[in-house]
């Protein structure tokens, strides 16, 4: 998600994936998704994100990722835990905090999220060690605001690639995050839209397709 305020918050998004960026255009340009687009919620966004993770894997073991991520002009350090997917549906803690200082960018410390409930588990897992960047991403993202009545979500598309241990993987995804509202206006919303497009739903994130690396 690319919401980037000081926040915890549980992470709901579909995700497609896309093998044609037409597809993804035409998505974009629908008219029946278009009547639902909140006006100006435009947004052309180019992410840059180094994750980072002990040398012996210690957050990836416990089911944890971490990143620094450039959105825009913006620096945002983010941690996920806990959850799945399923048919493309994924759900996550999240934790955002925006960043702005040098050397915490360059090298993060898991300080950065010393004032969350999660950061007493965060020092047991990563025992004193140093994070090192384990992959990179860069991609461009564009996106609007979607308004059923019911739920408001963030209709997405990323296009560009992983980069990990000098491998190369490319992004091409359509996602749906829900803002807030009902949960099973925002799936059938989902569902609507990749039953159209026919879209394949896909259950590895970005870091795990990264991890495969």
């Amino acid at each position: 998600g690319s919401k980037s305020d000081k926040s915890q918050r549980m992470e709901i998004e579909l995700k497609y994936l896309v093998d044609d960026r037409e597809i993804a255009r035409q998505i974009f340009e629908d008219e029946e998704i278009l009547k639902l687009k909140n006006e100006g919620s435009d947004n052309f966004i180019p992410m840059h994100a180094i994750y980072f993770d002990t040398k012996d894997e210690a957050l990836a073991e416990n089911l944890m990722a971490m990143r620094i991520r450039l959105e825009g002009k913006v620096y945002v350090a983010t941690l996920k835990w806990s959850g799945g997917s399923e048919n493309g549906l994924h759900k996550r803690e999240e934790i955002n905090v925006k960043v702005s200082d040098e050397k915490l960018i360059s090298n993060p410390e898991i300080d950065i999220f010393s004032r969350w409930g999660i950061f007493d588990e965060l020092k047991a897992v990563t025992k004193g060690q140093k994070l090192v960047p384990i992959m990179e991403m860069r991609f461009n993202r564009r996106e609007f605001r979607l308004d059923t009545g019911k739920s408001v979500s963030i209709l997405s598309y990323d296009l560009g690639e992983i980069r990990a241990k000098g491998r190369t993987t490319p992004v091409s995804e359509v996602e749906l995050e829900l803002f807030h509202g009902d949960e099973k206006d925002f799936r059938e919303l989902g569902r609507k839209i990749s039953a159209k497009y026919l879209l394949k739903p896909e259950d590895l994130s970005k870091f795990q397709r990264g991890r495969l690396l």
